[in-house]
């Protein structure tokens, strides 16, 4: 395995580094977090890259987001892709996407979901996708995973990733081993006193049981828990523009949908849009969270008609449990 992720990362700095050169680097700017002095963590979340083999256009809108991510002035804690990040879970796909990641965002701490895409999209071998996601995503960014969840603590904090473990498309299927595994990391969660934060390529009310005997369901196990803790949920795969009504709480914690990266239109899709290259900065304070849209691509804070978005959610001040809750938190 080690031989293999030698030969994956060499093959793939040759392929980044050929295409590198007519992608340019384009338009980049500085930015940072609101209040550089008492900012406890941040991290930048994207979703849905799509990078494919014969549309050069989407890599050159993914390698200037990158470039873009890098301009934070205060750094990045993490930055955290939510699936998709391939078109048809390809070699040449992988290496593109992955290759340009490593180079550009060295030294940054990544996380990495696996999305439908990644997979197949539901055709092909799933068993040999899977095992290709686990692959590069070990290569690449420093990961021994052998499932599609797992969790890493940052400066204390807990990121926990979620994956599908049935060959679909637009549904998360969990088994009872993650379900079971979810409580428990929810629970070590819980001791640390700080937000945690989940991720998964698919929305949350998308999801399954594989057993539906199991007593447990995701949105049990996050409803409980937002009951007396901070829970912040970031999916992809709806590709649905970024705007202040993306961040809302269909329960008792928000969630927050990211819209594709490489976002283009046109007959041959290759021409960029007002939509190209958004995704989100999260940034954690003494007292609350905030989340701010930003497009990497134009190296601006994304706005939409209520103007730049920004919202803030108060932290220890969790919203009741019960029934959804529809109503959008205020935007800043």
């Amino acid at each position: 395995m080690f031989i293999k992720s030698l030969f994956l990362k060499f093959a793939a700095a040759i392929i980044t580094l050929v295409m590198l050169i007519p992608a340019g680097s384009g338009k980049t700017a500085e930015y940072d977090v609101r209040e550089p002095g008492s900012c406890k963590l941040n991290f930048t979340v994207l979703s849905d890259s799509h990078i494919e083999g014969n549309n050069f256009a989407r890599y050159q809108v993914f390698v200037r987001a990158l470039q873009n991510v890098k301009k934070n002035k205060s750094g990045n804690d993490a930055i955290v892709f939510l699936g998709d990040n391939t078109m048809n879970g390809q070699n040449l796909e992988n290496m593109l996407f992955h290759g340009t990641a490593a180079l550009i965002l060295k030294d940054q701490f990544v996380l990495s979901c696996m999305g439908n895409h990644d997979i197949g999209n539901g055709e092909g071998d799933y068993e040999e996708l899977q095992s290709r996601w686990y692959t590069y995503t070990n290569a690449f960014f420093d990961k021994q995973l052998t499932t599609p969840y797992y969790c890493d603590v940052i400066n204390g904090y807990y990121f926990i990733v979620l994956g599908t473990e049935a060959h679909t498309s637009n549904t998360m299927t969990l088994s009872n081993a993650q379900l079971a595994w979810l409580r428990e990391v929810l629970e070590e969660a819980a001791v640390s006193g700080k937000p945690t934060f989940v991720f998964s390529h698919h929305p949350e009310r998308a999801s399954y049981r594989e057993d539906p005997s199991y007593p447990d369901t995701l949105t049990g196990l996050l409803t409980a828990f937002a009951q007396t803790n901070d829970l912040f949920y970031f999916s992809g795969h709806t590709h649905r523009t970024l705007t202040s009504s993306s961040i809302r709480c269909y329960y008792n914690f928000p969630e927050i949908s990211l819209p594709c990266l490489t976002t283009l239109s046109g007959e041959k899709d290759n021409e960029i849009t007002d939509r190209t290259g958004c995704g989100v900065e999260v940034e954690v304070y003494q007292n609350e969270v905030v989340i701010r849209g930003r497009n990497f691509y134009t190296g601006e804070w994304a706005a939409d008609g209520n103007g730049i978005i920004e919202i803030t959610f108060p932290l220890n001040t969790p919203a009741p449990g019960g029934p959804v809750s529809q109503e959008e938190p205020s935007a800043e």
